[in-house]
């Protein structure tokens, strides 16, 4: 048992290894950053909509430490989603291979985030999912999917 647990360990964090370095800071609120994920090489983010709070002035932070400048393109209040464009430079896009329609509830789920300069990681579990379904803003989304990962300030 010891070994199986060392090794879901190990392959837990080569996965954040591997995931981390598309994992940017964003900075669009004072004193309090948010993470992003580089979805194309071209520098598109995807990030929580209330972690853009002004649309000017906003900044991205990727794993090398640098701070480079980024364009509110969108967002959508309804399912509080925003995207950002900077010049891509340097970003790795997140793989997207995973199989969304092998998912069940109790597969275990690894939250990455970087509201600082590193890379933090949260482990839990998929307790629920279904169907389309709107938001209480009136947004729609494809499919539902809950965790009961502790996402941590700037997460």
């Amino acid at each position: 048992m010891a070994e199986l647990l060392s090794r879901l360990s190990d392959d837990l964090a080569d996965t954040a290894d591997r995931a981390g370095p598309s994992v940017v800071r964003v900075e669009g609120r004072r004193r309090l950053p948010a993470s992003g994920i580089v979805w194309s090489p071209d520098g598109i983010i995807v990030t929580a909509g209330h972690a853009v709070e002004r649309d000017d002035n906003i900044k991205v932070g990727p794993p090398d430490d640098r701070s480079v400048a980024a364009t509110l393109v969108g967002r959508d209040p309804t399912t509080d989603v925003a995207v950002l464009r900077t010049d891509g430079n340097g970003l790795t896009p997140a793989r997207r291979n995973a199989d969304s329609g092998a998912l069940r509830v109790g597969h275990l789920v690894l939250a990455l985030g970087r509201p600082g300069r590193s890379v933090l990681a949260t482990l839990g579990i998929v307790s629920a999912l279904g169907d389309a379904w709107r938001t209480t803003t009136g947004g729609s989304i494809d499919r539902y999917l809950q965790t009961d990962v502790v996402m941590y300030p700037g997460f």
